[in-house]
């Protein structure tokens, strides 16, 4: 039995060849693709099945990707948040600035890695719907312990320090840096708590460490966060930045 076609009126301004007018090709695929040479067979392939190829290759993309994500991952050595730098690009931005003070502390540096956040930024008032949205992150990055050491100008740590994120340095630092620093030293008194307590110690323009990293050309205010997931290595960075290591 033959395929049935259109029959082509006298008048009908398509050819007599159109495919309108062809029989249905009713033949499978492979028997289709059998008949043809390699340019048509790639053709017919990339018509019907390039869709299908492309979502097909980026599937498996996502898939491979997350696989050496994490295989390759590496584990956080030390969390710091530093908020108000200069926000241009600093050496104390990169990974590499603390390869010397991660390794003199025993760090793996091929299973941990330092991360750094100095992006966010919060003006004096705080009342910008950028600083507001910068605020809330800030807080989320505290509460979900992401942050070790905290960098920022006097008047934003206060404002962290009130509600409590930050560690009281009695627990942290040695008796005798906190008396040697005691005019240095940012007290808070707790919100919640009503304890007063050092949050924070001020670091000077000329502090060599300060200088290095290109974050503050004012200087600074650093503290520990409360209950540090990596309170000894926090510690350490501060009697380094401190010179007191």
């Amino acid at each position: 039995m033959q395929d049935e076609k259109n029959v082509r009126p006298d008048f009908a301004k398509l050819p007599e060849d159109s495919v309108f007018y062809q029989p249905e090709d009713r033949r499978s695929t492979r028997e289709k693709l059998k008949d043809m040479n390699g340019k048509d067979k790639i053709a017919f392939i990339a018509e019907y099945y390039g869709i299908n190829i492309l979502v097909s290759v980026f599937l498996i993309g996502i898939v491979l990707f997350l696989i050496l994500h994490f295989i390759f991952a590496k584990d956080i050595g030390l969390g710091i948040l530093a908020v108000n730098t200069t926000q241009e690009a600093s050496p104390a931005d990169e990974d590499s600035f603390y390869t010397e003070f991660l390794e003199k502390n025993g760090v793996d540096l091929s299973k941990e890695e330092v991360s750094v956040n100095a992006s966010l930024g919060v003006s004096p008032t705080a009342e910008d719907s950028v600083s507001q949205s910068n605020l809330q992150t800030i807080q989320t990055q505290l509460m979900a312990g992401a942050v070790d050491v905290f960098f920022a100008d006097e008047d934003v740590l206060y404002s962290i320090g009130e509600f409590e994120y930050l560690a009281d340095l009695n627990s942290y630092l040695p008796a005798e840096v906190i008396e040697k620093y005691e005019d240095d030293l940012v007290y808070v008194k707790g919100i919640e708590s009503g304890k007063t307590y050092p949050v924070g110690i001020r670091l000077s323009a000329d502090n060599d460490w300060i200088q290095k990293s290109g974050w503050y050309p004012n200087g600074a205010v650093v503290g520990i966060q409360d209950h540090a997931a990596h309170g000894e290595l926090a510690t350490a960075l501060i009697l380094e930045i401190l010179g007191e290591e």
